[in-house]
Parts: C-alpha cells; sequence; structure tokens
C-alpha cells in the first residue's frame, strides 16, 4: 500500500498534467478559433469582391473594379472574373427619346402625337452611342391594349396609350409596345419632352452652334409656336448659333420634307450634347438631372443616373446618327402612299430597314470592324455569291463595314483571314455562320494599315448561308 505521502504526490502529479492537457487543449482551441476567423475573413473579402465585381457593371455599366487586373492574376477556381461580353450587365442600353407639340391650350394628358421619336442606344463595352430616328409619318402595325391591332403612322402610338390609361407611362409603353412589334426594338427606358422644354434646356447651355449644311437651311418661314405669335425665320447654310426658340425651329421645319427634318433634330441633338461634353455637366449627373428635372420626364431610375451619367461621358461624345428615312446604296428606305381614306404616310422596305437595325444596335465585338470578301471562284457566279454574302453579312448579321474585294486566285475551299487578333471573335463568328470549321480561319499579321480586320475568300465550294 501506497504511504499517505505517495497517494498526495500522485495526487499533484495527476493535477498537474490534467491542468497542463487542459491548456493544451485550450491553446488548441484558441488556435483553431483564431484559423477559423482568418479563414472566415478570407472566404468573406473574397465573396465580397466577387460580388462587387457582378455588382460594379449593373450599377456603373461598362465599368470594372481599379484593382480588377490583380483580381484576373488570382490562380484557378479563386480567380474573380468579370461579367463576360453575353452578361446581362454588359447589354447595350435603350433609351426611348419622345418629343411632343403641347400648344399652350393643351393639357398634360392631352391625347396629342408625337413630333420627335428616336431610340439613343449605349453599348457599354465598345462606350459607342448611336440614335435611330423614325419619321412620323410611317405606317406602321398599332397594337392597343385591348387587343387587336390596325395600321396608322407611328406619330400616334403614343396618343392611343394616352386615350388608354390617361398617364405618361402609358403613353410611352404603347410606344415600346408598337416598338418591339415592329421592329423588334426592346426599350429599357424612356425620356418625354415638349418643345417648351427643349427650348428652355438649350437656352440653360447658351445655345447652340450648328454648321447647316446646305439642303437643311431654309428662308423667311412663318412659325408659330403658340398659334398667336407669328415670327418670320431663317436658317441659312454655314455656322450659325441657335437659341433655344430657333433651335426648335430650325427642329421643326419639313416644308421640304419629313426626311429632312429628322437630319435638322439630329444635328441639333448632337450640338447639344457635345456642349453638354465641354461644360463637364455630366460630371455629376445627379446635379444635372436636378436643374432639369422640371423640363424633362423619364421612368430611368435616380439611382441609375450616376451610372448612366458617367457611361455616356465614357463615350467622349462618340456618337453615330441614323435615320429610317435614309436610303440604302440607292434604294429608297421609305416610300410615299395614300390610303383609301386620302392620308399621306410612308410605306417601308423591310429588307432596308434591317440593314439599319443591324447597323444601329451591332455586337460591340463588331464594333468598328472591316470585312473584305473576294471572289475565289474565278467566274461571274463568283462575284454574284460574294455580293449575296456581303449583303447577308451587312443586312442579317450586323456588320459595319463588308465590302466586295479584287478576284482571288481560285481556290477549292473557302477560307476566312484575320489581320486583327481583336477581332477574333467576329471571325470565329463568320466561320460558324457559313458552316465552317475553326481550321479555315489563319491569323497573318497585318504588313499594310488599310488591310481589313477579315478577308474572306469564297471557294469552289462556298454555299451561301440558308441556300
Amino acid at each position: 500500500m501506497a504511504s499517505r505521502a505517495e497517494e498526495a504526490t500522485l495526487r499533484a502529479t495527476y493535477r498537474a498534467r490534467t491542468r497542463s492537457a487542459s491548456g493544451l487543449h485550450t491553446r488548441s482551441q484558441r488556435f483553431l478559433f483564431v484559423v477559423a476567423l482568418i479563414t472566415f475573413g478570407i472566404a468573406s473579402l473574397y465573396t465580397s469582391l466577387a460580388l462587387l465585381r457582378r455588382v460594379t457593371p449593373a450599377l456603373f455599366p461598362g465599368k470594372d473594379l481599379p484593382f480588377s487586373v490583380a483580381l484576373e492574376l488570382l490562380p484557378g477556381p479563386v480567380k474573380i472574373s468579370a461579367p463576360g461580353d453575353s452578361s446581362v450587365f454588359n447589354k447595350r442600353i435603350n433609351l426611348l427619346i419622345i418629343g411632343v407639340d403641347k400648344r399652350p391650350d393643351y393639357r398634360d394628358l392631352d391625347a396629342y402625337n408625337t413630333d420627335t421619336l428616336m431610340v439613343a442606344t449605349i453599348d457599354p463595352l465598345s462606350k459607342q452611342t448611336s440614335i435611330l430616328s423614325f419619321p412620323r409619318d410611317m405606317l406602321i402595325s398599332i397594337h392597343p391594349p385591348g387587343g387587336g391591332s390596325y395600321e396608322d403612322r407611328i406619330n400616334a402610338s403614343y396618343a392611343v396609350g394616352i386615350l388608354n390609361d390617361r398617364s405618361f407611362e402609358a403613353g410611352a409603353k404603347q410606344l415600346e409596345t408598337d416598338l418591339k412589334f415592329n421592329f423588334g426594338i426592346d426599350i429599357d427606358y424612356w425620356v418625354l419632352l415638349d418643345f417648351k422644354g427643349v427650348e428652355a434646356l438649350i437656352n440653360s447651355l447658351d445655345g447652340v452652334d450648328v454648321d447647316v449644311p446646305d439642303e437643311l437651311s431654309f428662308f423667311d418661314w412663318r412659325y408659330s409656336d403658340d398659334d398667336i405669335h407669328v415670327t418670320y425665320i431663317s436658317v441659312p447654310a454655314g455656322p450659325q448659333h441657335l437659341d433655344g426658340y430657333h433651335a426648335v425651329a430650325f427642329g421643326r421645319y419639313r416644308n421640304d420634307s419629313d426626311l429632312f427634318r429628322v437630319k435638322r433634330q439630329q444635328l441639333v441633338l448632337t450640338t447639344a450634347l457635345q456642349k453638354v461634353f465641354s461644360r463637364g455637366l455630366l460630371n455629376n449627373p445627379l446635379d444635372l438631372w436636378d436643374a432639369y428635372s422640371q423640363t424633362v420626364k423619364t421612368d430611368v431610375p435616380r439611382g441609375r443616373m450616376p451610372g448612366y451619367g458617367l457611361l455616356l461621358k465614357d463615350t467622349q461624345g462618340r456618337i453615330k446618327t441614323f435615320s429610317l428615312g435614309d436610303p440604302v446604296n440607292g434604294v429608297p428606305t421609305l416610300i410615299g402612299h395614300t390610303t383609301e381614306f386620302g392620308a399621306s404616310v410612308l410605306l417601308w422596305n423591310s429588307e432596308n430597314v434591317q440593314f439599319w437595325l443591324s447597323q444601329v444596335f451591332t455586337k460591340a465585338v463588331y464594333s468598328q470592324s472591316t470585312v473584305e470578301i473576294d471572289n475565289g471562284q474565278g467566274n461571274d457566279d463568283g462575284f454574284v455569291r460574294a455580293s449575296a454574302l456581303g449583303r447577308y453579312l451587312a443586312y442579317s448579321k450586323g456588320l459595319p463595314t463588308v465590302k466586295v474585294g479584287p478576284e482571288a486566285t481560285v481556290q477549292p475551299d473557302t477560307t476566312i483571314t484575320l489581320y486583327s487578333d481583336a477581332k477574333r471573335a467576329l471571325a470565329e463568328d463568320i466561320a460558324r455562320w457559313l458552316g465552317l470549321p475553326a481550321t479555315a480561319i489563319r491569323t497573318l499579321p497585318r504588313t499594310d494599315v488599310n488591310l481589313p480586320d477579315v478577308i474572306i475568300v469564297i471557294g469552289e465550294n462556298f454555299k451561301l448561308p440558308g441556300s
């Protein structure tokens, strides 16, 4: 048997070992807790960065995080990628611009027709803005809320919505419906102005300076904006400074043609936007909106305005203007017509309209690209097929610049030569459209600045898509 002294020693040793084990256990717990906390912090930071990189282009289209390059360098599965070209965050933004002729005796929701109808579209990737105008007398299919359809001028669409629901929103939504049905255009937001509002906006810029082409000049026009007071207005060719009143009058003149009026309106709009850029008014979009909100109605959410304003600023004033009144290769897009009720309207060439739509809403990866098509079949039929392919790429696929080049050496297979690696996606799309394998694409260095981005040589095996 152990003596009392030995038992005391054993108990002391046990307690010491227990305390030591307990201490080790506690330190291990603390260490694991710290590791878990650090891991959780890193995971939270990663998740926050990934979410922020995804959300940034949603709030600020076309923007990325300033340290995005570092995020791309992260290894394998932890790499944080930006939204791709096809992401919903990078889709183009389509803004419907509605101009109405509101006379002094009109109430706000009188069902007046539109005098100006444009779609401004901004591509967040290419930072390119395009404006497409619709001549007011185009005959389209109207689809009222109650169902059914009938034909009328496009400038009557807005009034149909107003009569149905007595709201600006209803008028704009009716236009959105009819633009979607007739032209396949999806509208994101709308802006509504009357001519007094436009006059006030231009006056706030101290007027605009326009360089008037000869075909848009006119003299001694008897003009009234209130059906009471009359002014005789002349706008000769050359540089002109126009205050708000005269700028609106210039944009409304159509005694020569409504198609020329569209050009005048586009000239005033683009010149005014250039002045907005030059004055730095887009540096604070919310202040700009607050200053002019009384003259403009829109459904653009206030929270979207900073991002859209900065995107517009990033375009640096690069604006292309288009009109459905313009011909294509000498073929008229609009044709005058008198209905059975005696109304003068404009019918439209659907192929030409498709061409202009494809040019306005072209994909960002095709922007600024040039494509040449050469005949490698060695006969007149080959030239005809090359021309047909050019029309297909421009009209159906929206490529901005397509031309038929010189005769090429006869070859059995169709080939695609890429001279700009930045346009590889374009070359790959062309190969897919033509049913060609990726091996049909070859890349060569650009030895001449005049070379196009892509040259297609149609071979003896070529077949036009859809034939």
